[in-house]
C-alpha cells in the first residue's frame, strides 16, 4: 500500500500538542514527514521538556497513523524539545543602599559548635 503524506498530515491533525490548545499541524509542531515505501518518518518540535510529554505524543503518533493511514506501516518519531530558556537569576540586593557603604563582605569560622555547652 503506497502511503500518502496528505494522508499522515491528517492524521495529525488529531493529536493535540502537550502544553497547547492547537493540534499538530496547526501549531507548527510537524516539521517534517518523509515517507519511503511503507516506512514513515515524522520530525516533532514540542516545547514541553517533560519525558512524559514526549512519550504521550510519540505513542498517540504510533496509534493514530496505524489506526488512521497504515496499520503495517513502519514508524519512526523524531521528537526535539524546544523549551524556553529560563531566565538568568541576578543576585541583587533588594531594598535601599545605605549611605556610605558600597560593599558588604560577610565573615564565618565555619567551626560549628552551636548548641554545645562547655
Amino acid at each position: 500500500m503506497k502511503i500518502e503524506k496528505q494522508a499522515v498530515l491528517k492524521a495529525l491533525e488529531n493529536i493535540t500538542v502537550p502544553g497547547e490548545g492547537q493540534n499538530m499541524v496547526e501549531s507548527g509542531a510537524v516539521k517534517n514527514i518523509q515517507i519511503f515505501g511503507d516506512e514513515v518518518e515524522v520530525d516533532i518540535t514540542i516545547g514541553n521538556p517533560s519525558l512524559q510529554a514526549r512519550k504521550k505524543t510519540e505513542v498517540e503518533i504510533l496509534k493514530i497513523i496505524h489506526r488512521e493511514v497504515y496499520e503495517k506501516a513502519k514508524i519512526k518519531i523524531n521528537i526535539k524539545v524546544d523549551a524556553p530558556a529560563a531566565k538568568p537569576k541576578t543576585n541583587e540586593i533588594k531594598g535601599k543602599p545605605i549611605p556610605g557603604i558600597q560593599s558588604i563582605i560577610a565573615v564565618a569560622s565555619g567551626k560549628g559548635g552551636v548548641g554545645k555547652s562547655t
